[in-house]
């Protein structure tokens, strides 16, 4: 079954950067499990397997905001049994902004979703071998012009996610 989430998605560059940070993780002998090129993505509210796939598409079509952007910012990891390495943003205002805004309407909705505080930043590593977070981001610009409605699901054994 499909995983629901709402997200941003990236151009090549911002890919490339993000890849090149990976890089520098594997480089620095960082195993685990590396997001793919197609999946880099920031998740702005994680919905899961039960949802109204009509009442999400309302929520975020009713989503307003001037389009912005944001720049790669430092490495970061949370702190969990399996850990994950991510990169943030150093100007993530306007991007919690409208993780506020879609969230507060997706609560008008009835749409349930994770309530973990949004901190903005782009998994580059699911269960590291070892934390490794003083590599400097590239400053690259994200362009914010829309949002995303994604599924996650496994294809032949991979992690795939996809618009829908």
């Amino acid at each position: 079954m499909a995983r629901i989430f709402i997200a941003l998605r990236f151009g090549d560059e911002v890919k490339k950067a993000l890849v090149a940070l990976q890089n520098a993780l594997r480089a620095q002998g960082v195993e685990g499990n590396y997001c793919a090129w197609g999946n880099l993505h920031m998740t702005l509210a994680f919905i899961g397997e039960r949802y109204d796939l009509p009442t999400i598409r309302q929520a975020v079509n009713e989503v307003r905001f001037e389009p912005f952007t944001m720049t790669l910012g430092p490495l970061g990891t949370f702190p969990t049994k399996a850990g994950v390495v991510w990169c943030g943003v150093s100007d993530g205002e306007a991007v919690t902004a409208l993780a506020n805004q879609l969230r507060e309407r997706l609560t008008a909705h009835g749409v349930a979703y994770s309530a973990t505080p949004f901190l903005p930043h782009i998994s580059l590593v699911q269960r590291p071998s070892h934390i490794v977070t003083h590599l400097p981001a590239p400053q690259v610009a994200i362009p914010v012009e829309r949002i995303y409605v994604m599924k996650s699901e496994r294809i032949d054994g991979q992690l795939v996610y996809s618009e829908i």
